[in-house]
């Protein structure tokens, strides 16, 4: 019986003691190190997104200004959604960095900032995801002029 109470207490005291270690600031090169590892990966992730973006408007060139609507409108929709990717790239990447940053905070002010990360990312996707739907509608308008 005192063994598991006594070990019920360690395990306490080692999971507040875990709890605690996770909202301390990091060391100064640690976390530049770390924010720079999150800026190159959104870098990259980004430059991906847009030659992605580049390549579907070049594969999309001639639909978009072909004389059938329901080609304009599959080019508006294919762009659309090569637009959002990008835009949910560096939204990611933004938050990754974000939240690297708020490392050098410690306790309620890092889990604040990092809330405030995760806040900024879902207003940005949403955003994306608004701009995306407005241009698939307009893609589906631009293809009903065909089926007048």
């Amino acid at each position: 019986m005192k063994t598991r109470i006594v070990s019920s207490i360690l395990a306490s005291v080692a999971l507040t003691l875990a709890l605690a270690a996770c909202n301390r600031a990091e060391s100064p090169g640690k976390l530049s190190s770390d924010v720079a590892e999150a800026q190159a990966d959104k870098q990259d992730k980004v430059a991906d997104a847009r030659a992605d973006q580049a390549e579907t408007q070049r594969d999309t060139a001639s639909e978009a200004v072909s004389h059938d609507p329901d080609d304009r409108g599959d080019a508006i929709q294919k762009r659309a959604g090569a637009a959002y990717d990008t835009a949910v790239a560096a939204a990611e990447g933004d938050r990754k960095v974000a939240k690297e940053a708020c490392e050098a905070l410690q306790g309620d002010a890092q889990s604040a900032c990092k809330k405030k990360a995760d806040a900024n990312y879902d207003t940005a996707k949403a955003n994306a995801q608004m701009a995306r739907d407005a241009e698939k509608q307009r893609g589906d308008a631009v293809q009903k002029l065909d089926n007048k």
